[in-house]
């Protein structure tokens, strides 16, 4: 009796139950909210379909299909991919249904597919040995031609990389950029100048005048994305965060940034129709994008691109058709007219099957950083490194390794010049509540530092700047040529030398060089900054009235510094000495000279040498007293100049002398005619 009553009352207890919920899925609210969190799920507005099934659960918490469900949405999100564990171990923890109908409100079951979502949320837990145990299972239910069947050997692949990594991590120093930068809003895709001054970055946080407080993503209902830019103060610590003038109402976002800052590189997206896009400061107003040009952008989906120090190698990411899978990287190279070539696949070395995505180059050029869910990825997108070998050929790419990759996606990654420290953006414990930036140090990592080299073209007073200025570096110690462009609205330039080498400069004002220079780069690993300014001149010839003859001041200068243009004049007077380096005049005209270099930066020497007809008693003839002249003249100028520390054909230049014989004809009349012939004997320099 004891046992048949208690028989009763377990029949009676689940034909209660199954009455519940035969009531709660006949229930019109719950029919409701289920279709609705269904058609939420086919427009894959994953956040909103969560926030419906989780209104869906409440109504029947043991429902094993809304289990899965929720669990399913959640591992698409972004931030709550973690917390889908707990709802698919609950929809796997009953038979599974073979027949399953995922439009059914009536539906309690969980599909087989449940145990390969399982697997993955075991594995971004970190749980890599019962999610592997979870995908043989699967493996085991289905037969090869499964949809689900490649996908669970890469799963399988991904759990083994993933815990050797974990097993062996790496020393990274990984430090959140602070608060200052950060905020309870995702904030990613940090990109730096060179000298590391300015930092531009990806927010999805409300504006500071909240001009964006109804523009929000209508997928994931967040605001989206703005660039904003900070600069490091005088104490070193990054100040409060601006919001750049070239964002729009739709998604802005930071790729890249030219070495001076003056040029930076972003991704927008109206309607699903990614391009890349760069704009230039102007003064302190950034312009209106503009489209990349040759081939860079298409029809389809741009996400990223980098550019090299020197201007000369562009890479982007496209998913294109005909590549090697989906998003691939590709690069394009300069062409002498300053215009993009056609771009190329990188190929099966970098790309694979699965998505590429954010390439990074070094600032030597030598390591092209990226994102992969390819390779041996121990998860998601993971950091890969390449090294370019001596003839310019990629390498295999290396998996950076944990703990700066994790299981889930890590995209961007900026190197810094001294190669041993990055920025990257990341969800990790401690941040701000999602994504945030960070500073990630390599003490491994022998730093191998660059030189800076920048500087500014000053126009011709009441002038503007010239088109086409550019500055040409040639590495003359490994034979590598490269080409600086000069920023056309404020006349900046920026390169990055290499240490341990020896440049030819040449500056170039849009016609013909202006100057030219060597820099010798030193060995030393330290940081070293150059600067220049170039002040552009007038070409127009110098009009100044030249210094008259006169034998009672026999040895004038003159400058005009409005002109830039300075003059020397000795003439040889019978009874008085000769020419003399060390005389007051002429060290006074050499610093005239001085004046004359730093205001126009390369000079032109021009020395004239004459002689009388008088019969020379020095000299074989006249001619040659007149060449001697002019010789010793620039040999003294240029002995008194390079004392300066002034270089010939660098910060000066003599042009051909000009040597003549000239005035009346001899009538051996020396004496009586002094002052006639004296008139032609001198020398006259002209720098200009």
């Amino acid at each position: 009796m004891k046992t048949r009553f208690f028989s009763l009352l377990i029949v009676a207890v689940v034909a209660i139950s199954n009455s519940f919920a035969s009531s709660k899925m006949g229930n019109p609210e719950f029919i409701a909210a289920y279709t609705e969190a269904n058609k939420l799920m086919e427009e894959k507005f994953w956040d909103q379909a969560a926030k419906e099934w989780r209104n869906v659960l409440a109504m029947d918490p043991d429902n094993i299909n809304v289990n899965f469900k929720l669990g399913y949405c959640l591992l698409q999100t972004e931030n709550n991919k973690i917390d889908a564990l707990t709802y698919l171990e609950k929809a796997t923890s009953k038979k599974l249904n073979p027949s399953y109908d995922p439009f059914d409100p009536n539906e309690r079951g969980a599909p087989v597919e449940a145990l390969y979502y399982l697997g993955i949320a075991q594995h971004l837990n970190m749980l890599f040995d019962q999610s592997t145990d979870t995908f043989e299972i699967m493996k085991e239910l289905v037969n090869k031609n499964h949809r689900l069947s490649n996908q669970i050997n890469r799963a399988i692949e991904t759990n083994k990389e993933a815990k050797k990594q974990v097993a062996n991590p790496k020393k990274y120093k990984i430090t959140n950029a602070g608060k200052t930068l950060n905020s309870s809003f995702a904030d990613f895709g940090p990109v730096l100048t060179f000298d590391e001054s300015s930092i531009f970055y990806t927010s999805r946080r409300l504006r500071p005048d909240s001009t964006n407080a109804r523009i929000r993503d209508f997928e994931t209902d967040k605001y989206r994305d703005d660039i904003y830019v900070s600069f490091k103060g005088r104490d070193g610590n990054w100040v409060q965060p601006e919001l750049l003038n070239l964002n729009s109402d739709d998604h802005d976002a930071t790729i890249s940034v030219s070495p001076d800052g003056n040029t930076l590189f972003i991704y927008q997206d109206s309607l699903g129709d990614g391009q890349v896009k760069y704009s230039m400061l102007i003064g302190e107003t950034w312009s209106a994008p503009v489209k990349l040009g040759s081939d860079i952008n298409s029809d389809y989906w741009e996400t990223h691109c980098t550019i090299s120090s020197n201007g000369s190698e562009l890479y982007f990411v496209s998913d294109r058709p005909n590549g090697q899978g989906k998003r691939d990287i590709y690069r394009c190279f300069k062409n002498s007219d300053g215009t993009w070539g056609k771009s190329e696949n990188m190929g099966a070395i970098i790309n694979t099957p699965y998505d590429e995505d954010a390439p990074f180059l070094s600032p030597d050029g030598k390591f092209l950083y990226f994102a992969s869910k390819g390779h041996a990825t121990m998860g998601g997108f993971d950091l890969f490194l390449s090294k370019k070998d001596n003839d310019g050929n990629w390498g295999a790419p290396e998996n950076m390794g944990y703990p700066l990759n994790t299981v889930d996606d890590d995209v961007f990654y900026q190197p810094m010049a001294d190669g041993k420290r990055a920025y990257y953006s990341s969800r990790r414990d401690g941040g701000s509540g999602d994504l945030d930036l960070y500073e990630v140090e390599m003490p491994d990592i022998k730093a191998t530092q660059l030189a800076s080299f920048k500087g500014v073209f000053k126009p011709i007073q009441g002038k503007k700047l010239p088109q086409g200025m550019k500055v040409s570096l040639t590495n003359v110690s490994w034979s590598e040529k490269q080409e600086s462009p000069v920023n056309a609205a404020n006349g900046e330039f920026f390169a990055a030398l290499k240490p341990c080498s020896t440049y030819q400069i040449e500056y170039f004002d849009g016609v013909e060089s202006v100057k030219s220079e060597i820099l010798v780069i030193p060995c030393e690993n330290e940081k070293y900054e150059y600067t220049r300014e170039i002040q552009l001149v007038s070409k127009e010839i110098v009009k100044i009235d030249e210094i008259k003859f006169d034998n009672n001041n026999p040895i004038q200068t003159k400058i005009d510094e409005t002109s830039g243009y300075a003059e020397y004049s000795h003439y040889f007077i019978y009874g008085k000495s000769g020419f003399s380096a060390q005389s007051e005049e002429f060290l006074g005209f050499v610093k005239l000279c001085k004046k004359v270099i730093a205001q126009k930066v390369s000079v032109t020497i021009s020395i004239e040498g004459s002689a009388s007809n008088v019969p020379s008693t020095g000299s074989k003839s006249n001619e040659m007293l007149s060449a001697e002249r002019s010789e010793n003249t620039r040999i003294a100028l240029k002995d008194a100049l390079e004392k300066m520390g002034y270089k010939e054909n660098v910060d000066f230049k003599f042009e051909k002398p000009v040597n003549i014989v000239q005035g009346k004809a001899y009538e051996n009349d020396a004496m009586q005619n002094r002052a006639e012939y004296e008139k032609y004997q001198y020398i006259k320099v002209k720098v200009q």
